[in-house]
């Protein structure tokens, strides 16, 4: 999925499932996109060593969602190849997965 295409099209299904609720994100969901949300919230952008240690410090995440991780992977792969990460397909798609951590993060936790 390092096409950034599909990273767009992945963060839009997850944005839209959110939003009608038909995708409850997990509290482990939560954290890391609370992780990644911190370095959005300083106005740094995001880097795939960002996502990966972020990843590494929600662990154990065993409630994580295959589909966000995977999208969250993918990303971070993206953001490794500097010339498709700074096309416009490529900042589309980290755009979009900024939003979805907006909402996640934002997001009231599980249960609440």
């Amino acid at each position: 999925m390092h096409v950034a295409e599909e990273i767009r099209a992945e963060a839009v299904g997850l944005i839209d499932h959110h939003a009608l609720g038909l995708w409850k994100p997990s509290d482990a969901d939560r954290r890391a996109a609370v992780a990644l949300f911190r370095f959005l919230e300083r106005g740094l952008p995001l880097t795939g060593e960002q996502i990966r240690s972020a990843l590494a410090a929600a662990e154990p995440s065993p409630g994580a969602s295959e589909r966000l991780l995977g999208l969250l992977r993918a990303t971070a792969g993206l953001l490794d190849e500097t010339t498709a990460a700074d096309g416009p397909a490529g900042r589309d798609a980290v755009d979009h997965v900024c939003l979805l951590l907006d909402a996640l993060a934002l997001a009231r936790p599980a249960g609440k």
